[in-house]
């Protein structure tokens, strides 16, 4: 602030043109409104969400719907199934660590002492 000493606040009020001017730089505005960095970075992420989506503009709940939506595609994918059902995935993964198509009691203890005592690191 060209001055030989210092004053209190000084640094506040440097701080705050500098960051205001940072705001003007981000936003493209020639001066700083209140306001304009929340509705920049709020802009951005609504454009980043539509992308993500595939989709040209954003609406509220878009996120969630692509979200599941993939969830889904990759939950029937790991499973190997057109529909899921409650537990599919828990099957899937005991089937995947046991490598028995159906599971009886006991099946992952048996698999885990085996892996343990046999110096296996749990692939057959």
């Amino acid at each position: 602030r060209e001055k030989d000493e210092y004053e209190l606040g000084d640094f506040s009020v440097v701080l705050d043109d500098t960051v205001k001017q940072m705001v003007c730089e981000m936003t493209g505005n020639e001066e700083y409104q209140f306001g304009d960095l929340s509705n920049e970075i709020d802009q951005r992420v609504k454009s980043s969400v539509a992308q993500f989506c595939g989709k040209d503009e954003y609406q509220v709940g878009d996120l969630s719907v692509e979200l599941a939506k993939r969830t889904k595609a990759g939950v029937l994918k790991y499973t190997g199934k057109d529909d899921y059902q409650f537990g599919d995935v828990t099957k899937q993964a005991i089937k995947n660590f046991t490598g028995k198509e159906e599971y009886q009691f006991g099946d992952v203890t048996k698999k885990l002492m085996g892996n343990l005592f046999s110096g296996k690191n749990g692939k057959n």
